[in-house]
């Protein structure tokens, strides 16, 4: 057997003498070092267990910092027992394993698809080895290229919906924590930002230390919610005292199960709370306060009733003062216009100096630097100092636009060859076709949800972009907003994704047409007008995801499974008809996959099933899914159909989970 220099010394002979385990040693050198090497055995099977030490590189690249494991089954119908033994075997390191972690080598032609499932089901980044019982494994460098696919394959820049997992909470923990001394203390602060800046990101974080710290208690006021912004000023009033009744029992209550409950069930008045004996601080938390303001996208009552409800609300705050009740109150929302105006029809407003006008701005130059060097790491990219400051410009430090950014370099290079530094030039390119391409079309979509909120911002931000610079004075409320930078001169524009996500908004905003029905499909779809543009948006750069990835599936694959002189390139112009042939065939095979759209890269797959079979399951299944999405619901002018869309979603999960 080779060399073996990457097992430790005293274990080498060991692994000499199996030569499976020798296979994948020798195959491991340069991304991990075998510190560990026994046989196992569990009802009749047999297993031989490594221990794996990630060397520098593949450690900051993953993000780990404890030993991996490696389990050798040579079976050729693999059971998920298999993962229970490798779960066993981990939580019995004491600490040794990386607790989420492990590679499996087996001999069974599909366990591959398995035992990603079965890692996905338990929770677990299994990274399968498929050796045949009868043959060998791939020469160490083709599985070395397998191993780099299915190590840096993942994008971890890319996430839907808020964050929930602390690895992903970047450049806001101390925020997170300073507010929850202040939801403690009795105080009332203010969220606002234009979408996808991590409002509701930070709110669940400061729900989350409430629950760890025991105090306050939470009552989540989601405005957005139908059944609460269509109330009335009084009944909405109601709905927040069962909320918040409920809420001083068990700590957390959210508005829709108080909406649940009757009169009768619940008495829907301040006053029991206030007589509350030793009360733990109670934190009022509006999210999505744009809904029940005069700018309501779907609830015109508010324009009276926004002034009334604040002003009953603000009485019972003071009573709670009064009374000694620890309670505080969170706002948070888009726009701080209906909080800052003096009236409405001549009439005080009630919530001027009561909710204080705060912000959440964009990251600190540093944290966006962090965030983008870190999520880099994990797809095996690094990235200069220089270049973190281009990303984080470009994209005005939004954090969520930062990952767009991050997501679409990770796309866009190749797989082989990490973890690997970027070159600068190549930087900039992706960074300019990222705004072209995906970029400018995110930021104007939230540029569009702030002007229908409040044109004021848009039309600053318009006046700003058009010279070099505003007075400081002007430019204030872009500076709160994180839409301009302060500079000596004044206040400018930086971002390039911001200047072109101006440069598309429409002179005026469309009505956007919602449909008529939604079947049981579409269930999950229940989306206000204003947010069908973003969720239109955010299936679009899934399907070029998607499309990216087959890509680098189509030349992965083909290129491991080409026989001896067989040029994989070949296989794909045979897929094509013969006019694609003839004006393509000069081209070599990154840029030739670059030219084919949809349908092509589809019709390359079917011609070479074989090929692609281990991983895809099932050809009819895969038709379907293909021909469904080359029909892509944002590219044509139609009423939007709320089922077609969740179909279409359906679908993309599908491939997605299979491309992962």
């Amino acid at each position: 057997m080779a060399h073996l220099l990457n097992v430790n010394e005293s274990i080498r002979d060991q692994v000499s003498r199996n030569a499976i385990a020798s296979e994948l040693s020798n195959a491991l050198d340069g991304l991990f070092t075998i510190e560990g090497c026994r046989r196992h055995e569990v009802n009749d099977w047999k297993y031989t267990v490594l221990h794996c030490k990630p060397t520098r590189n593949t450690a900051d690249a993953l993000l780990l910092d404890r030993e991996v494991l490696a389990l050798i089954v040579n079976a050729s119908d693999l059971q998920v027992r298999t993962l229970h033994v490798a779960q066993d075997l981990i939580s019995n390191s004491n600490g040794r394993l990386d607790p989420a972690f492990v590679m499996v080598l087996h001999a069974d032609k599909s366990g591959d698809e398995k035992l990603r499932n079965w890692g996905r089901e338990l929770g677990y980044k299994v990274i399968p080895i498929h050796r045949p019982k009868a043959g060998a494994l791939p020469p160490a460098e083709s599985l070395r290229l397998t191993l780099a696919q299915d190590l840096f394959t993942h994008d971890p820049f890319s996430l839907t919906g808020p964050v929930l997992a602390d690895s992903e909470f970047f450049g806001r923990r101390n925020s997170a924590l300073d507010i929850l001394r202040q939801t403690q203390t009795g105080r009332i602060i203010s969220l606002f930002g234009i979408r996808k800046i991590g409002k509701t990101s930070l709110i669940n974080r400061v729900v989350t230390l409430a629950r760890e710290a025991g105090t306050p208690n939470i009552a989540m006021i989601d405005c957005s919610v139908d059944g609460f912004n269509i109330l009335s000023a009084s009944d909405a009033l109601k709905a927040i005292a069962k909320v918040a009744k409920m809420a001083s029992t068990r700590s957390y209550a959210h508005i829709t199960e108080a909406l649940k409950r009757s009169d009768k069930d619940l008495v829907p008045v301040f006053d029991d709370l206030w007589s509350t004996k030793s009360p733990k601080p109670l934190t009022l938390i509006f999210d999505e306060v744009d809904y029940i303001t005069p700018a309501s996208p779907n609830r015109p009552h508010w324009r009276q009733d926004f002034n009334i409800f604040w002003r009953e609300f603000r009485v019972v705050y003071q009573e709670a003062q009064r009374m000694g009740f620890p309670i505080s109150i969170l706002v948070s929302g888009v726009s701080s216009h209906a909080f800052r105006v003096e009236s409405f029809d001549e009439i005080e407003n009630a919530v001027l100096h009561f909710v204080p006008e705060g912000y959440l701005t964009p990251f600190a130059r540093h944290a966006s630097k962090q965030m983008i060097k870190d999520l880099c790491k994990r797809c095996g990219l690094v990235l200069s100092n220089d270049d973190q400051d281009r990303v984080a410009e470009t994209c005005g430090d939004f954090p969520y636009w930062i990952r767009l950014a991050g997501s679409y370099i990770h796309r866009s290079i190749d797989i082989q060859g990490r973890p690997r530094s970027v070159d600068s030039t190549l930087i900039s390119r992706l960074l300019s076709e990222f705004v072209d391409a995906e970029g400018g079309d995110a930021a104007r979509v939230a540029l569009e949800d702030l002007r229908r909120k409040t044109a004021e911002p848009i039309e600053l931000l318009q006046r700003a972009a058009s010279v070099p610079y505003i007075s400081l004075s002007e430019g204030k409320l872009l500076l709160r907003y994180g839409l301009a930078t302060q500079v000596p001169s004044g206040v400018t524009v930086t971002s390039a994704m911001i200047r072109a996500g101006l440069a598309g908004l429409s002179s005026s905003v469309p009505a956007i047409q919602l449909p008529k029905a939604a079947s049981p499909l579409a269930e999950q779809l229940s989306l206000p007008s204003e947010e069908w543009a973003e969720e239109l948006s955010v299936i679009n750069r899934r399907r070029n995801l998607v499309e990216r990835k087959l890509r680098e599936f189509i030349h992965f694959t083909l290129k491991l499974t080409a026989q001896s002189g067989e040029n994989w390139v070949d296989k794909v112009l045979k897929s094509l008809n013969e006019r694609q042939r003839t004006e393509l065939s000069s081209l070599a095979g990154d840029a030739l996959l670059n030219r084919l759209y949809w349908k092509d890269l589809g019709a390359i797959i079917v011609k070479h099933w074989s090929n692609f079979e281990k991983i895809l399951g099932d050809k009819s299944r895969f038709a379907t899914a293909m021909d469904l999405l080359n029909d892509r619901p944002d590219a044509h002018a139609k009423q939007i159909d709320a089922a077609d869309v969740a179909l279409y979603r359906r679908e993309l999960t599908w491939l997605e989970e299979r491309l992962a």
